[in-house]
C-alpha cells in the first residue's frame, strides 16, 4: 500500500510537469491569424538578428493553402509555415507555382520505411558520432517535431525554427552516481517531508558504511523520472550531482550522457529568391556526440514517379539525372564542391574512382515547365552535393546539399603489443550555412535558365565583365621549360635541372606558330624558376641559368611584348615539392591534429596504391606571406601576367590543437591572395577555376570539359562553359594530353562548348623524359604536334572567332549524341558526335561532323 501511494503522488508529480511542458510549447507554436490580413509587418522583429519581443508568430492564414500559415509577402513570393510541423512553403506569384519542404502526399509512399519514412517529414538531418567512433543519423521530424520540441520566431524576412533533437527531459545525469551520507541528509533526505519520497529514494541508493558513501544502484526508465521529480522538489541540480560525483569518485560516471543538440534554421524572401540560414554558431552539441554533418531541406520540392524532368548537378561541367531513370543499382550522387580536402584522410572503404571536381556551388531540379536552382552562397566550401531518384528509399527524386562540420579521424596508439583506435573530433567549421533558392518558369525551367541564372548573379554580385572584342580567339600553350631529375657523380646521386625549352626556343616556337597566323596566343610558361617545373619554396625567384638565366627570361618578356603575347610564368604556392628551402613541413605544411606536414602521393594506374611522394601541402595560414615575398622579386620583372597552377584548383583545411582553420576560411585567404596578386603581376590565369578565384582571373586552363560520368547520372552538359562564356577565356586539358587522341572529337568537344585551344609542348627530344618522374610528357614534344595544332587553331578559330565575348543562351539535345549550341548573336554550332550519320530536324549530319547555322562540315 504505501509503494502504491507513493507511486501515486510520484505520477501526479510527473503529470504536473507534463501538463506545464505541453502547454510552453503550445505558446510557442506559430498560431494562426484569420484577421490579421493587413497585419504583414507587425510580425518584424527590430532587426535580422534579433529574435521576436514574444514567442509566438502571427501568421496570415490562407484558406487556399491547408493547414500552412503565411508568415511574409513580397512582389514576387510567398513563405508559409504549417505551426503543427514547421513544414514550409513558397508560392511563386509570377507563376502560381508552390514548393514545399516536404511531399504532400508522402503517407501513400509505399517504399519508405523506418527512418527513411520519418525523413519525408524532416526539414533537417544530421550525423553525428559518440567517443567512441560509432556513427548515427537523425532528424528533425523523429526527434523533435513528434516530441514537439521546437520553437518557431519571427526575423526580419521571415522566421526560424529552433529544434531539440534528442530527449530534452532529466535523466541519469541528474541524480548522483556517488554522494556522502552528510551529503544525501543534508541536500536531499531533510528537505523532503513526505516518508514515502525518503523512502523512493532511500531504496535506490546502496551506502558504503565503510565510507559514508551512497552508491546510486540501476535504475529502469521510469523509474529514474520519478526520482528526478523528487529531486527537482528539493532543489538538487544537475550540477549538485556532478559535483557529488567528482568528489566521490573523479566524476565516474556508468551511464552514458544521451545525444542532445539544439539546430536552428532560418527562413526569409530576399527579392525574388528564398533564402534558408542555419547559423551554425548556435548550433549545440556536446564532447560526447558531435555532430559530423548537417543535411538541409533534402525534400525540398522532391519529385514523384509521375513527375518528368532532371537534376542538375556540379559534377565537372555539369550532369543530368533524369527523374525517376530506374538507376537504383548505381550509387547515390554525393560529391563534395571542389573536390576532396586534401588534409583528411580518406574514409574506411571509400570507393576510389575517377571524377572531375564541383565547381561551382549550385544544383537545381526540373518539373515539367518549373524549376527551382540552388546557389550554395555561404559554407560551400563544406559542402556536398546529394542526389538520388526514387526508388531506392522512398518514391522520390530529391536534390539537397550537406555541411560537413566536424569530421571524425581515428589515431592509433600503440603500447607494445596492443593497439587502439580512438576518435579525434576537432571543430572545423563555425560560419554560417546560406542556401539561395530562385524559382525558373516556362523556357527558363532547364539547366540553361540556370545558367543563365547564376551568370546575372556572378555579374551583380562579383563584378564580371564581358571579354573586349578581338580578331581571332585564344591560342593557350603550356610550354614547359626545366625539370628536376636526379644524377650521379661518382656513384653519388644529387639534384639536378635539366632543360627542355630555354627562353631561346621558347621564343623560336611563339615565333614559328606567329608564321603560321596563329596570333593571339596565351602562353603559360611552366618549369622557369627555382630548380625547374617542380620548383623550390618560391619565398623567393632564381631564374633557372640553364634556360637562360635572368638576360634569357627578360628577353623573352621583351618579346612577348612586342607581339602582344599574354606571357604566364607559372608557379605553385600550396604545392610544395620538396622540404628546406624555406619550407619545413612540420612547421609550415597543413596537420590534422597529430598529423604533420600533410602530403600527396602519385597513385599507380595500375593498383590505384599510392607510389612516390607528389608535394607537401602549404598550410593556407602561410599564404599570404608567401605571395607577399615572392612578389617582391617577380615585380620587377614586370611581366604583366602570372600563372597560378594551384590556387584556382586546391582547398585544404589545417587543423591544428589550438587554432583550426577551416576549408571556408581557406578560401577567403585564396580569394585575397589572388586579389593582391592580380594587383601587383596583372593578368592571371589558374588551373581548374573554382568559384571563388573567377573575379580574379582571365584565363582558365585544365577547366572541366565533361562530368565523371557517374552510372547514377544521364548527361553531361557545358553548365560550365555557358556561365563563363564570353566573360572569361577557358580551356580544358591539353589536346595532346588528352586521353581522347581523336582529332574530330576533341574539334567537336570545343567548338561544342566554346572553349579555346590549348596544347602542353616542350623543344627538346622526347628521350629527355625518359626515366624521370615527369616521363608522362614524352609525347609532349612540340614536333609531333606543330602541324596538327596549327590545323586544328584554325579549323575551330574561324568558328569561334567571332562568339568570343559572346555569351551562349541555349544549348539543346536534338538527338543521341548530338548538342546545338546557340549563342547571343544568334550563331548556332551543331555537332554529331555519333560514328555514323544521322538525320536531325530534316538535315543529314555526316559521322563525327558540325554544322556551324544550316551549313555542315
Amino acid at each position: 500500500m504505501r509503494r502504491k501511494a507513493a507511486r501515486w503522488m510520484l505520477a501526479g508529480i510527473v503529470g504536473i510537469c507534463l501538463v506545464s511542458y505541453v502547454s510552453i510549447q503550445m505558446i510557442t507554436t506559430v498560431k494562426g491569424d484569420t484577421k490579421a490580413a493587413d497585419n504583414k509587418e507587425t510580425d518584424r522583429a527590430s532587426s535580422p538578428d534579433q529574435q521576436a519581443e514574444s514567442a509566438s508568430v502571427t501568421g496570415t492564414m490562407d484558406t487556399s493553402v491547408s493547414g500552412l500559415n503565411l508568415v511574409k509577402e513580397n512582389e514576387a513570393l510567398q513563405l508559409y509555415i504549417d505551426p503543427s510541423t514547421t513544414e514550409i512553403a513558397i508560392k511563386d506569384k509570377r507563376s502560381g507555382r508552390m514548393w514545399y519542404s516536404n511531399p504532400l502526399d508522402r503517407e501513400s509512399d509505399e517504399k519508405a520505411e523506418a527512418i527513411n519514412r520519418d525523413n519525408l517529414s524532416a526539414q533537417l538531418s544530421i550525423v553525428y558520432n559518440n567517443d567512441k567512433g560509432q556513427t548515427f543519423y537523425s532528424n528533425n521530424f523523429a526527434e523533435a517535431i513528434k516530441n514537439k520540441q521546437f520553437e518557431i520566431l519571427t526575423t526580419d524576412k521571415g522566421v526560424k525554427v529552433i529544434y531539440q533533437l534528442g530527449n530534452f527531459s532529466k535523466g541519469m545525469e541528474a541524480i548522483p552516481q556517488f554522494i556522502t551520507k552528510q551529503r544525501m541528509d543534508e541536500k536531499i533526505l531533510s528537505k523532503l517531508q513526505d516518508e514515502d519520497m525518503k523512502f523512493e529514494i532511500e531504496k535506490r541508493f546502496f551506502l558504503d558504511e565503510a565510507t559514508q558513501i551512497y552508491k546510486r544502484k540501476e535504475m529502469p526508465d521510469y523509474v529514474v523520472k520519478d526520482v528526478v521529480a523528487i529531486l527537482d522538489i528539493v532543489g538538487y541540480t544537475e550540477e549538485d550531482a556532478k559535483l557529488d560525483n567528482e568528489q566521490n569518485k573523479g566524476g565516474e560516471q556508468q551511464s552514458a550522457a544521451s545525444a542532445k543538440f539544439t539546430i536552428p534554421i532560418e527562413y526569409g524572401l530576399d527579392g525574388d529568391n528564398f533564402v534558408v540560414q542555419v547559423p551554425v554558431g548556435e548550433i549545440k552539441d556536446s564532447a560526447q556526440f558531435p555532430i559530423y554533418s548537417v543535411q538541409v531541406l533534402e525534400m525540398f520540392g522532391a519529385a514523384g514517379p509521375g513527375q518528368d524532368g532532371y537534376m542538375f548537378v556540379p559534377d565537372g561541367s555539369g550532369a543530368l539525372i533524369n527523374l525517376n531513370n530506374g538507376k537504383t543499382a548505381a550509387l547515390p550522387y554525393e560529391m563534395p564542391l571542389y573536390g576532396k580536402d586534401q588534409t583528411l584522410k580518406d574514409k574506411p572503404g571509400e570507393a576510389k574512382q575517377f571524377t572531375q571536381k564541383s565547381r561551382l556551388p549550385v544544383y537545381g531540379m526540373k518539373q515539367g515547365d518549373q524549376a527551382f536552382f540552388v546557389i550554395v552562397e555561404e559554407g560551400d566550401a563544406v559542402a556536398s552535393i546529394l542526389a538520388d531518384v526514387s526508388g531506392r528509399v522512398n518514391s522520390y527524386n530529391r536534390v539537397s546539399a550537406s555541411f560537413l562540420l566536424k569530421p571524425m579521424e581515428l589515431f592509433t596508439y600503440r603500447a607494445g603489443q596492443v593497439k587502439k583506435d580512438s576518435p579525434m573530433f576537432p571543430d572545423m567549421y563555425k560560419g554560417n550555412i546560406k542556401l539561395r533558392y530562385a524559382f525558373l518558369s516556362g523556357e527558363s525551367a532547364n539547366y540553361v535558365g540556370m545558367a543563365k541564372y547564376y551568370q546575372d548573379y556572378l555579374v551583380g554580385r562579383q563584378q564580371l565583365t564581358k571579354l573586349e572584342a578581338a580578331s581571332d580567339t585564344p591560342f593557350v600553350l603550356d610550354i614547359i621549360g626545366s625539370i628536376p631529375v636526379r644524377e650521379t657523380f661518382l656513384g653519388i646521386p644529387y639534384q639536378s635541372v635539366k632543360s627542355l625549352t630555354t627562353f631561346e626556343q621558347a621564343e623560336s616556337l611563339l615565333a614559328m606558330l606567329k608564321k603560321k597566323d596563329v596570333n593571339s596566343i596565351q602562353l603559360r610558361y611552366s618549369g622557369w624558376f627555382n630548380k625547374g617545373m617542380n620548383h623550390d619554396y618560391p619565398d623567393d625567384v632564381t631564374i633557372d641559368s640553364v634556360l637562360g638565366g635572368k638576360d634569357g627570361f627578360q628577353q623573352l618578356v621583351r618579346y612577348a611584348k612586342e607581339q602582344q603575347i599574354d606571357l604566364y610564368p607559372d608557379v605553385s604556392f600550396l604545392r610544395v615539392y620538396r622540404s628546406g628551402h624555406g619550407f619545413k613541413p612540420s612547421r609550415d605544411g597543413t596537420q590534422f591534429l597529430f598529423r604533420k606536414g600533410i602530403s600527396q602521393y602519385k597513385s599507380d594506374l595500375v593498383t590505384t596504391n599510392r607510389d612516390t611522394l607528389a608535394y607537401y601541402l602549404l598550410s593556407p595560414r602561410k599564404l599570404l606571406d608567401l605571395t607577399s615575398e615572392f612578389m617582391k622579386t617577380y615585380e620587377k620583372w614586370d611581366v604583366g601576367g602570372i600563372s597560378l597552377r594551384d590556387l584556382g584548383d586546391d582547398l585544404n583545411s589545417d587543423v591544428k590543437q589550438d587554432a583550426t582553420l577551416d576549408r571556408q576560411n581557406s578560401a577567403a585567404i585564396i580569394t585575397e591572395s589572388m586579389k593582391q596578386l592580380k594587383e601587383h603581376a596583372g593578368k592571371t590565369m589558374v588551373s581548374g577555376g573554382n568559384a571563388g578565384v573567377l573575379p580574379y582571373v582571365a584565363t582558365i586552363v585544365n577547366a572541366p570539359q565533361g562530368s565523371s560520368q557517374l552510372n547514377i547520372t544521364d548527361d553531361e552538359v557545358p553548365f560550365y562553359q555557358m556561365v563563363l562564356h564570353g566573360y572569361i577565356d577557358y580551356a580544358g586539358m591539353p589536346i595532346n594530353m588528352n586521353r581522347d587522341q581523336n582529332y574530330k572529337t576533341s574539334v567537336l568537344k570545343t567548338l561544342e562548348t566554346g572553349s579555346n585551344v590549348y596544347y602542353q609542348w616542350f623543344y627538346d627530344k622526347p628521350s629527355s623524359v625518359r626515366n624521370t618522374e615527369f616521363d608522362d610528357l614524352y609525347s609532349a614534344h612540340y614536333a609531333n604536334w606543330f602541324n596538327e595544332a596549327v590545323r586544328y587553331y584554325r579549323e575551330t578559330n574561324e568558328v569561334l572567332k567571332d562568339v568570343r565575348n559572346q555569351a551562349i543562351v541555349n544549348h539543346e539535345k536534338l538527338a543521341d549524341q548530338v548538342y546545338r549550341t546557340t549563342y547571343e548573336g544568334g550563331k548556332t554550332i551543331t555537332v554529331n558526335y555519333n560514328k555514323v550519320a544521322v538525320t536531325v530536324e530534316g538535315v543529314r549530319m555526316e559521322e563525327e561532323s558540325y554544322a556551324v547555322g544550316g551549313e555542315q562540315r
